[in-house]
């Protein structure tokens, strides 16, 4: 009767442990799924701060500026959308929309990729 005790203690014992290592990779998980959730959030908040700051900058240059800016497919590994439209920047990552305020554009921008900033005259910026 003694070793099937003994025995059952030590199964229990490595039971108990188990489920606690189970626990705590569980923890670690979400932690490190949050840091990286929230380093893509920062990834495309400064993004969408770039390309309000050119579409500014534009709005405050003599006629005649123009500049290519390129918007990336991807930021890190997160997928993301893009729209500008008018007065906004929109950024959407899950279900997560980022605005940012701009200079009013003639264009709007729905794609990734290459895109050119022009300032033909002192009241319009075209985005194409």
């Amino acid at each position: 009767m003694r070793k099937a005790q003994v025995a059952t203690e030590f199964m229990l014992m490595v039971g108990l442990a188990m489920i606690v290592i189970f626990a705590f990779l569980a923890v670690i998980y979400v932690l490190i799924s949050d840091y990286y959730e929230e380093k893509n959030m920062k990834k495309l908040e400064d993004l969408g701060y770039s390309i309000q700051n050119e579409l500014i900058l534009a709005a405050e240059v003599e006629p005649g500026y123009e500049r290519t800016i390129i918007i990336p497919d991807k930021i890190g590994s997160a997928d993301y959308t893009i729209r500008i439209k008018n007065r906004d920047i929109i950024l959407r990552y899950r279900q997560t929309d980022l605005l940012f305020s701009i200079p009013n554009v003639t264009n709007e921008i729905t794609t990734k990729g290459s895109h050119t900033i022009s300032k033909p005259d002192a009241n319009t910026i075209i985005l194409n």
